[in-house]
């Protein structure tokens, strides 16, 4: 992976990608882009059910990479509509893994790190964190990043976050539907650890196949919602995980 800029460890079918330029708070530059798909992309991530997402020195993400929008500046639409082309990327292979995907917000999730926290399924918070779209400070607006944050928030704030770019905190992240769970800065990792741990030791095949029959649901009439259900369900309550499971939960009764 580029200069070692994403490194992923991979624990009790966890896995743990890790955005790796503290020093700079973590910008998606195209390089860091580049080593996250590439981490996104492979065996151990793809085949993990759980993959958590967090940024190295107690930072999300700061988002777009301003140095290099500096030097890359031009009034050529063609050339900055091709730009975005690793960007998107970096949403599609996110929005492709099976597993359950979370993103592990501490400090700021900014911008583009705002649209990686809310294209996971999930997002685990320290309370001190804050999420924002600065972009209108300096004349922009979080395009791209759009469809996730109307996914994860609504239309309306999203606009209202965009056009302001005022930051939120992480108890008004929860209550826009963005945050899961909200931890104490000085407990984070090991509550984030024990959240991650345990939704490791669900089956997989149950995590899979929930998630897919929650996104099918969210993009498919409520009667096609239905009978995907009714598939899904077929599916789990044949796997000898759940007799194993209903068996033991009649059995603790008598």
């Amino acid at each position: 992976m580029s200069e070692n800029l994403v490194t992923v460890d991979v624990d009790h079918e966890v896995a743990t990608v890790l955005l790796r330029d503290g020093a700079r708070r973590n910008p998606l530059s195209d390089r860091m882009i580049e080593a996250l798909v590439e981490a996104l992309h492979s065996a151990e991530v793809r085949n993990a059910p759980v993959v958590a997402i967090r940024g190295e020195s107690g930072f999300f993400s700061a988002g777009g990479d301003l140095d290099q929008f500096y030097a890359n500046l031009t009034t050529d639409a063609l050339v900055e509509f091709r730009a975005t082309d690793l960007f998107r990327s970096l949403f599609q292979a996110l929005e492709a893994l099976p597993g359950i995907t979370i993103a592990l917000v501490e400090g700021k999730a900014l911008g583009g790190g705002f649209g990686l926290a809310a294209a996971c399924d999930m997002v685990l918070a320290s309370r001190s964190a804050m999420f924002g779209c600065p972009e209108i400070k300096i004349g922009a607006f979080p395009m791209v990043i759009v469809p996730p944050l109307v996914r994860a928030i609504g239309a309306r704030n999203t606009l209202a976050l965009s056009v302001t770019g005022q930051p939120v905190t992480a108890e008004r992240a929860r209550e826009l539907g963005l945050v899961t769970e909200i931890f104490d800065a000085d407990e984070f990792d090991e509550r984030a650890r024990a959240f991650v741990t345990a939704l490791g030791n669900q089956p997989a095949h149950v995590l899979t196949l929930g998630k897919s029959t929650v996104r099918s649901a969210a993009e498919s009439t409520y009667d096609e919602g239905l009978l995907m259900g009714s598939v899904m369900r077929a599916l789990v309550f044949s796997q000898q995980s759940f007799h194993d499971g209903v068996s033991a939960f009649v059995q603790r009764k008598s």
